[in-house]
């Protein structure tokens, strides 16, 4: 939580270069050529030079460092419904070596790199209590971080760079211990700058360890090993033919999710008309995925932009796509023909109205009799007009969709679609009939994978399914999430939408916006039938005010939506400042309250509030402190109360070539279900040379 994490403390050491005067090395070396220069114009250029000694390999610099690093990890779990009582302790002492080389071989043009590596001991105390019951291991190992970083032939057409690395980093997490990782890569990239047809080659290997400090499981790992190879014909600047192929293996634990892939990728544009100001973009590519989930996908995509005048303009997509997908409930692989047409059209008059007409048409065919059929178009006006107290902002969209399904029943596969959270608001996955036994959600990455009950939580209403972050898991507020999912479907029906969004907002000068949003969604489905549908008509008003000034933030907003799903009324209140004092402090502070009430069919009533705040001061020059503190606490009349709080405080000392940091963090957080409470103390010296 500091703005100087431990991620930045222990990452990769190989960035400690600063200014300075020059070495000995480099002034001897200036010395000599200025020698030989005075010699020349002497007169003594009638005499041969003197031969320079080519070395195999010259070093221009040597940097390094020896540090010290501490750290201690407390966890203490208490359950209240009668499950599992853990409590850990660890203590790790790291004490290690790290260089940093530069240099190259014969000449900085055949071959410059940069080399840098860390060397070093690690002792490990562990301790577990579980229900009693007591355990300890005690481990010695070494540390061996390295980054490797070469060019060769850099100022010929056919340059090359290799690299190796190896680094370790550590993300505090709130209301949980730190992360650890670990990352080892090798790789290799070769291009050919031709002007006419460059073209280049990657390799690359990477493993990745995670590691929760404080506790004895590892929490996951990945390898990955790719290859990549691009070219492209330039027949002009404005006509240019591409070609990609990519081979990647993926091999993941605890989620299990291995495959291999290949992807080959026809790519051409063409930019036409007077001044090129037309432009046509067409991509045509085939993916072959093999392993625990096989896919695969021929798939044509074209795109059409003509600029008629320079306030007009329009553009046209089709899409094409032939596709067999392994189910991941287990069920006989997905087979699907689609087709998909797209055409917009925009006007912009001056810079104070934009309108916008969009229409698509799409039909999906499923093996063995499944048929989709999609109809839509909107038409949007964008209004914006400054006036003497500032600016006025104003829209207005109105949208129709028109879905037609005929057929049995279908399970259709929907895979890494990405959600953010936010608390204290869940994920909303709206469609037809989602199985929730088939939710599945990994990071972005799609390396952790994430456990139901532990790190979310999942509610159903109709076919809304909601899914709740844990505050004491391992999903973070904001992060972005990968979801997979199954829908089953079955029977024939319409489904019919009409949408209408009106917003006016007005930005005065002196800091203050007043707004208005407005939204309504009908619904119509024909027949009512026991389809996995169920319509939902929406009336949402939003009323807010913002104020920003300075360093201050402010808003105020009430949202109130009629619907036959799940109908709320809604308060939220947030502030935010920061500054930097005269004296060479640094606050900032950020604070959010809600209150929302659920009515029928679903009667719920929340009330969030949380409050974050930093501060960073500069005591001497030398000698610098900060603190952050996070409190978070939520009234949930569904799934109970929770409070939390997490403190981190650091100093940081400089003296000459020696950097002391020392790190302490507390964070606790109770529940309906158990008392967590975790701490940590973090201490390293650094000596540079």
């Amino acid at each position: 939580m500091t703005a100087r994490t431990q991620a930045d403390r222990s990452a990769s050491p190989f960035r400690f270069r600063r200014a300075g005067p020059p070495s000995r090395t480099r002034i001897v070396q200036g010395l000599v050529c200025g020698s030989a220069v005075a010699v020349s114009l002497s007169g003594c250029a009638s005499q041969p030079p003197p031969r320079r000694d080519v070395r195999e390999l010259q070093v221009t610099d040597v940097e390094g460092y020896i540090e010290l690093v501490a750290r201690q990890n407390e966890r203490d779990q208490r359950s209240k419904v009668g499950g599992t009582d853990v409590s850990t302790k660890e203590t790790i002492l790291e004490e290690s070596l790290g260089l940093e080389v530069d240099g190259y071989a014969y000449h900085p043009n055949l071959f410059e790199f940069t080399l840098g590596g860390v060397f070093g001991l690690l002792q490990e105390d562990f301790e577990q209590q579980r229900d009693g019951v007591s355990a300890s291991s005690n481990e010695d190992g070494s540390i061996l971080e390295f980054d490797l970083n070469g060019t060769f032939l850099k100022k010929k057409k056919y340059p090359g760079n290799v690299y190796a690395r190896r680094h370790r980093s550590v993300e505090p997490r709130p209301f949980l211990p730190s992360l650890e990782s670990t990352t080892t890569s090798y790789g290799l990239k070769w291009e050919y700058l031709d002007e006419r047809m460059p073209t280049s080659i990657e390799l690359d290997h990477t493993e990745t360890l995670f590691n929760s400090l404080g506790s004895s499981q590892q929490e996951g790992w990945q390898q990955s090993d790719s290859a990549r190879f691009d070219t492209s014909y330039k027949f002009t600047q404005w006509n240019v033919l591409s070609f990609h192929y990519s081979r990647q293996s993926v091999q993941q634990e605890p989620f299990g999710f291995n495959y291999d892939s290949d992807t080959l990728t026809l790519s051409h544009r063409l930019q036409f008309g007077e001044g090129h100001k037309h432009r046509l973009s067409s991509e045509l590519s085939y993916l072959d995925q093999r392993g625990t989930f096989n896919l695969e996908r021929l798939q044509l995509r074209s795109r059409l932009e003509l600029e008629h005048l320079s306030n007009l303009r329009s553009w046209y997509e089709l899409e094409a796509r032939d596709r067999t997908q392994g189910s991941l409930s287990g069920g006989d692989p997905i087979q699907e023909k689609s087709l998909f047409l797209s055409g917009a059209v925009e006007h912009r008059l001056y810079e104070s109205l934009t309108s916008q007409i969009n229409a698509n048409v799409q039909r999906q065919e499923f093996e063995p009799d499944v048929t989709i059929d999609r109809l839509a178009w909107s038409g949007s006006l964008d209004y914006r007009k400054k006036n003497p107290w500032g600016t006025l902002y104003s829209n207005y969209r109105f949208s129709f969709q028109q879905q037609e399904r005929t057929g049995g029943a279908q399970r259709t596969d929907v895979v890494d679609e990405p959600h953010t959270f936010q608390d204290p608001d869940p994920i909303v996955l709206v469609g037809t009939a989602i199985s929730t036994a088939s939710i599945i959600i990994t990071d972005e990455n799609a390396v952790t994978l994430f456990r139901p009950g532990g790190d979310y939580r999942i509610r159903t209403i109709a076919d809304r399914v909601e899914i709740e972050r844990v505050p004491t898991g391992r999903i973070a507020d904001g992060q972005t999430v990968l979801i997979d999912y199954v829908l089953d479907q079955t029977g024939d029906f319409t489904l019919d939408t009409v949408g209408h969004v009106f917003g006016l907002r007005q930005a005065f000068r002196f800091g203050l916006t007043p707004y208005y949003r407005f939204r309504t969604q009908d619904q119509t489905l024909s027949p009512l039938t026991d389809n996995g549908v169920t319509p939902e008509d929406v009336t949402a008003h939003i009323l807010g005010v913002e104020f920003n000034r300075w360093s201050l933030r402010l808003t105020a907003e009430y949202e109130t939506q009629e619907s036959s799903i799940l109908p709320f009324d809604a308060l939220r209140l947030s502030a935010g400042y920061s500054h930097k004092f005269n004296f060479g402090g640094t606050a900032s502070a950020s604070v959010r309250w809600s209150d929302t009430q659920f009515d029928a069919p679903r009667q719920r009533s929340t009330e969030f509030f949380t409050v974050e705040g930093r501060y960073r001061q500069p005591l001497t020059p030398r000698l610098n402190v900060e603190g952050a503190v996070l409190y978070r606490t939520l009234a949930d009349t569904l799934s109970g109360d929770d409070e939390g709080v997490d403190v981190d405080l650091s100093l940081e000392y400089s003296v000459r070539q020696t950097t002391v940091m020392v790190t302490y963090e507390f964070g606790t957080f109770v529940d309906d279900f158990s008392d967590n409470e975790h701490s940590s103390l973090f201490v390293q010296v650094r000596r540079r040379f």
